[in-house]
């Protein structure tokens, strides 16, 4: 699927951009109602919807730095937008929330036209079926993030005009969550198990069930703590029983080109470098900005993303993930070598062009897969060296490192804390640390541990600041939007 899905995207992405909702920004109203009109342009719509996705998880800066420099793994400078995010010292003009905001209303839009057309249009049902499962699944994606950014937001099911985005009032985070859940249930139950070799890359149904488990984990944390545990268990024992999906035995072939298509991934976000703009960008917006181009080919980026001293030394003597993960070693276009500035280095491992990476980005992995389903086990009941155990330490085996057992972590609230710490080192770079210290409830301790080496753990106030504030452009223009308690 690669090639064709990346042509149509680059051919189409303008046709269905549309009047987007709630990012303020309106294009012509007559090239939107003239499509969505034919199957091919169903087609080419969801091919739309796939290429938002890249730009909402890879290619817009907000996807690590409202994540990634959020947390403990990251501390970036001033200069930069997310500056003020690793300080904890954000405000409501920051650009990048914005950005966020009006990125994910535009793919948001994009699936509620899709949906809204379908049943208009003569195609088999198989075909409709998948369409709908596609649209109602990448609009619980961009969901999902918005609740997790921001809150309580408007929840947009139908396509609007401009005038009438305006006065969509906030629904609550359980709200939005329920709306997430309705799609991805929905989108379990449409989509096609697999596909052809032309069409890899996908959601099918496991990626629906994968995600919908994510979502009843996040619902189960804090602030909902609705105890959905046993739901999502039963989702991801589902993936993990499927067959369908391996655990790698190398730790770098995860983010490697060659095994971009293997098993280790339950949904992957797919790039190419045959057309400009296509490719994967993120392995230079995270080198440094004066890199040589002998040693990243396609150059750094001055959005490069500060691995914090921090990370570096939380990893165990022996951790195969450290030199997998982050790159201490930097040739400069002066010829001299940087020594002091750790970055990463995950997704540097494929072919590369002028139009960025050819390597996809895995958005749900196989890993993160059974991590959460030994999360949820120890939280259903903590079992000394079962289950749960065998996981972890099946993680870590492949990172080099001994196996613990009940005499390391003798209860329930220190295997959360083992989970905490295998996860940070795992996934680190892949926007997934700030999200789980945030949904344990750690986030406020551990971001104001983390600041105090830097003279700023004051800033770090409450809980409020778990969520963002809503951008003030958006509060500017609506009458009904209020801003969110602490900002």
């Amino acid at each position: 699927m690669k090639n064709k899905y990346i042509i149509l995207l680059s051919a189409f992405a303008f046709v269905v951009t549309g009047c987007k909702k709630l990012d303020l920004q309106p294009l012509s109203a007559k090239s939107v109602e003239s499509f969505y009109q034919t199957k091919l342009q169903i087609q080419q719509a969801v091919t739309a919807c796939y290429g938002q996705l890249q730009n909402s998880f890879v290619k817009n800066n907000y996807s690590y730095q409202l994540t990634e420099a959020a947390s403990d793994n990251c501390f970036q400078g001033t200069e930069y937008d997310d500056g003020p995010v690793s300080r904890a010292n954000v405000s409501s003009n920051l650009p990048v929330l914005y950005t966020a905001w009006s990125m994910s209303y535009t793919g948001i839009d994009r699936c509620n036209r899709i949906l809204k057309s379908i049943p208009d249009i003569q195609m088999d049902d198989a075909l409709t079926k998948q369409y709908s499962g596609e649209a109602k699944f990448m609009r619980a994606l961009f969901y999902f993030d918005l609740v997790r950014f921001f809150g309580g937001v408007p929840i947009v099911t139908e396509p609007l005009s401009i005038p009438d985005s305006y006065n969509v009032p906030v629904s609550t985070p359980e709200q939005v969550y329920d709306l997430i859940v309705a799609d991805l249930t929905d989108a379990a139950q449409l989509l096609p198990a697999a596909y052809g070799d032309g069409d890899i890359g996908r959601a099918t149904s496991w990626a629906a069930k994968g995600y919908l488990g994510k979502v009843y984990l996040f619902r189960s944390g804090y602030p909902l703590k609705k105890n959905e545990w046993d739901k999502a268990l039963a989702q991801f024992n589902d993936v993990i029983n499927s067959g369908n999906f391996e655990f790698f035995p190398n730790y770098a072939d995860i983010y490697s080109q060659l095994f971009e298509t293997g098993k280790q991934s339950v949904f992957s976000i797919r790039f190419a470098n045959t057309a400009v703009g296509e490719g994967n960008s993120f392995p230079s917006r995270n080198a440094p900005n004066s890199i040589s181009k002998n040693d990243v080919p396609y150059g750094g980026s001055p959005y490069n993303l500060f691995v914090s001293s921090d990370l570096v030394e939380s990893y165990e003597p022996g951790d195969l993930r450290k030199d997998v993960a982050i790159r201490f070693k930097w040739l400069k276009n002066t010829g001299d070598t940087i020594v002091n500035e750790p970055f990463s280095q995950k997704y540097l491992n494929g072919p590369i062009n002028q139009n960025g990476w050819d390597v996809d980005w895995i958005a749900l992995s196989y890993t993160d897969v059974l991590m959460m389903q030994a999360e949820c086990l120890n939280e259903i009941g903590y079992v000394a060296d079962g289950p749960a155990f065998a996981t972890l330490n099946l993680v870590r085996q492949r990172a080099g490192l001994n196996p613990k057992t009940s005499a390391d972590v003798p209860d329930q609230a220190s295997f959360r804390l083992w989970m905490e710490e295998e996860r940070r080192h795992e996934f680190c770079f892949e926007n997934l640390r700030w999200f789980d210290l945030v949904r344990t409830d750690r986030a406020l301790d551990v971001k104001k541990n983390f600041l105090t080496k830097y003279n700023f753990s004051a800033n770090m106030k409450s809980r409020d600041q778990y969520i963002y504030p809503i951008p003030q452009r958006v509060i500017n223009v609506s009458p009904v939007i209020k801003q969110n308690p602490g900002y």
